[in-house]
């Protein structure tokens, strides 16, 4: 009782203080509805179990018939906030009971269903469409003891609503909605998959009001779809998907089906037969499950959909962000840049735009970091807070990352598809050294003024990057390639994907080293610029140690002619070496970078080592060996040669089969690939018929 209150003295929070008569608007229009009862608020403490919770409104956009852009306002309920006691109707839900959402990855399961579509039949045009639910969460009504739980407040009418419909804002009601929609899902693509429905005979009657079908875009190409990693079944009359309340499709229009028509069909009558039937003399006015406001803007059929806040070009096969968001999230960002500083709000606003643009380009996980920790503290302090330089580049970065999500990313980058190029990398704390699947290699070794000052772990990472960026500078790589880096430094591979560093003292561990920490940074932000300004497709995997001789022989040998260790290397290492195997000194660009980076950082007494090389063709006496052997773990000690600076000459070989050569490579990447959980690459429900399958197949391991 206290909790209600401390509610009810505090009212509710300042968005819907700030907009009496939108608020008012909004909440008669849950009671007109019949998705809320009013009752008085003085009578409130006489009701068991009665909770209130502050609400708020939230601006969103939407569109209206013609597809032009409205603003709109929504109530949501802070059902997290906690009161005296200490409590939240969020925090007492049974989390264990709840149904697992699977809507999350609902975009990137079309996408793949689109190109694997596109890969059986390339020459097809594939038609989209898209239903908008009409007010999902007020149609799905909740237990009256819930709904006690649900309560909100108007101060002024001295009134209290009772909300018997799932709210925006209680932890449970994703799951709880998801349990209609996903079965709705299913059932569409049940439909579409029974040969004895004729859409002809059995349809919604909003049907007829459907627009005919776009016809395909005149003089454009349709976009070829690349060798995927996995394997993908294909229903050849299309399939749906389902986020929330928004239900989306394709089929590919093939000679001689009606796969568009019973596709747009298939959807609406679903929705129509999951709603309770609208009855003459309706008291209480109703809508038709399928949004009217969106039916003429997006339901027809056509090449190009929005799709969740995406522009999707099912013809080219590409997805952008539109141009009104990229507008204003660039200058949202650029405000924070020009200022150097920023209120919580503001912080929570742009993270949360920047997580819509990673549902495409996942890498911006990796710089919001920084932006969370700050707004964590703006949040703390109630009043703007400085952005410092660290926070500051990232915020360039992230609007090269918005740049590019505006200028179109091919659906191809976005499924898992066979990298074209495998890079190996290796280091030690006297060298690097690597090479790609194409046979480019390269070495160096480090001056003796710069030892002992980066971790192996550092040199391990700057390795990884240097051996992609060779093919950058050379030409080699081509925008939207797939390429897949291989370490066997688990902290590189952990570097690639996330930031588990900071660069504020203020945020730091107590073995906090602030010259490393920006130096890792630093790495990091140019490998991002490097894969975002070229368009690449980056993966990154673990693999380990023994198999990457190669590497570790041209990190460490600095005692052998690029000749005598290739020689050496097709012999005792015929599986991991390409067929035309060439060490080339590195480009100047790279020694530059890699020299700057390590006079920043200081000299570590607890880094120096002993010098070490492989024993790779070496016996005891220093003569080469005739069979291949592990290469050691130590290092050694010996003062560093530079690199010869002619090439390697070719080495004969048997007929080389370049395909089989890079599934080789790329075997634990594949291995790991079919660990990923398969909902987040398939439905889960409506393609098998016995239990869900728990991972992915796999094209060949």
């Amino acid at each position: 009782m206290s909790d209600l209150q401390e509610a009810l003295a505090r009212g509710n929070h300042n968005g819907a203080k700030e907009k009496p008569e939108v608020f008012k608007k909004l909440g008669i229009k849950d009671v007109d509805y019949g998705f809320a009862l009013p009752v008085p608020l003085a009578k409130l403490p006489k009701i068991p179990g009665i909770c209130l919770a502050p609400v708020n409104i939230a601006p969103q956009n939407t569109i209206d018939e013609h597809g032009n852009i409205i603003a709109k306002d929504r109530l949501t309920h802070d059902q997290s906030f906690k009161f005296g006691s200490g409590t939240s109707v969020n925090s007492r839900t049974k989390e264990e009971s709840l149904l697992p959402c699977v809507f999350g990855q609902a975009l990137r399961r079309h996408i793949l269903q689109i190109v694997a579509t596109r890969l059986k039949y390339p020459d097809a045009n594939i038609l989209a469409v898209k239903f908008d639910i009409k007010s999902a969460y007020r149609r799905m009504h909740i237990a009256f003891e819930t709904a006690l739980r649900s309560t909100l407040q108007f101060e002024e009418e001295e009134i209290a609503v009772i909300m018997l419909r799932l709210t925006f804002g209680g932890k449970a009601c994703p799951s709880e909605w998801g349990a209609a929609s996903e079965i709705l899902c299913d059932l569409t693509n049940a439909l579409l998959n029974d040969p004895s429905w004729d859409p002809e005979e059995l349809y919604n009657p909003q049907s007829d009001d459907l627009p005919e079908p776009a016809s395909p875009m005149e003089g454009v190409e349709l976009g070829q779809a690349r060798e995927l990693a996995i394997e993908v079944p294909v229903s050849d009359v299309g399939s749906t998907d389902v986020y929330i309340d928004d239900l989306f499709g394709f089929a590919a229009d093939l000679p001689g089906t009606d796969n568009v028509r019973r596709l747009e069909r298939a959807c609406l009558l679903i929705l129509h037969a999951l709603a309770r039937p609208k009855h003459p003399n309706e008291p209480i006015p109703r809508h038709p499950m399928a949004s009217e406001d969106k039916f003429k803007a997006e339901a027809g059929a056509t090449e190009l959909k929005m799709v969740l806040g995406w522009l999707c070009d099912y013809r080219r096969l590409i997805v952008s962000l539109p141009h009104n968001k990229f507008v204003a999230w660039t200058n949202e960002l650029q405000a924070i840049i020009d200022s150097k500083k920023a209120e919580a709000k503001q912080l929570e606003q742009n993270i949360g735009r920047l997580i819509h643009v990673a549902q495409i380009l996942p890498e911006i996980y990796h710089f919001l970091n920084r932006l969370r920790c700050l707004f964590e503290r703006a949040k703390k302090r109630g009043k703007p807070i400085a952005v410092k330089d660290d926070c500051l580049a990232d915020c360039r970065l992230l609007q090269l990352y918005i740049q590019r999500a505006h200028e179109g990313i091919s659906m191809n980058s976005l499924v898992p598809q066979k990298p074209s190029i495998v890079y190996r990398s290796d280091s030690c704390p006297h060298g690097l050294g690597g090479y790609s699947s194409n046979g480019r290699a390269w070495r160096w070794y480090v001056p003796e003024e710069l030892l002992y000052r980066a971790t192996n772990n550092l040199l391990e990472h700057v390795a990884s990057i240097i051996t992609v960026w060779i093919d950058v500078i050379e030409g080699t790589l081509q925008p939207e390639d797939c390429i897949l880096s291989m370490t066997d430094s688990s902290t590189s591979e952990g570097w690639h994907k996330k930031t588990n560093f900071k660069t504020d003292p203020v945020e730091a561990d107590c073995d906090f080293d602030p010259e490393e920490a920006e130096v890792r940074t630093e790495i990091c932000r140019q490998f991002a610029e490097l894969c975002v300004k070229n368009k690449l497709v980056h993966h990154v995997q673990w693999f380990a140690g023994k198999q990457n001789d190669v590497s570790d022989a041209l990190s460490r040998d600095d005692d052998r002619s690029d000749e005598e260790l290739t020689h050496l290397l097709y012999s005792h290492c015929p599986e991991q070496m390409p067929q035309h195997f060439e060490i080339a000194p590195l480009p100047q660009e790279i020694l530059s970078w890699v020299t700057w980076l390590l006079q920043r950082l200081c000299v570590k007494e607890q880094l120096r080592e002993k010098r070490s090389r492989t024993e790779i063709g070496r016996s005891d006496g220093g003569s080469p060996m005739p069979s291949p052997s592990v290469s050691p773990t130590t290092f050694g000690s010996t003062t560093s040669t530079e690199p010869t600076a002619s090439k390697s000459s070719a080495h004969s070989q048997l007929p080389f089969d370049k395909a089989a050569f890079l599934d080789r490579l790329m075997t634990p990447w594949l291995n790991r690939l079919s660990e990923v959980p398969y909902h987040m690459l398939h439905r889960p429900l409506g393609l098998t018929t016995s239990q869900t399958q728990q991972e992915t197949m796999m094209e060949s391991l």
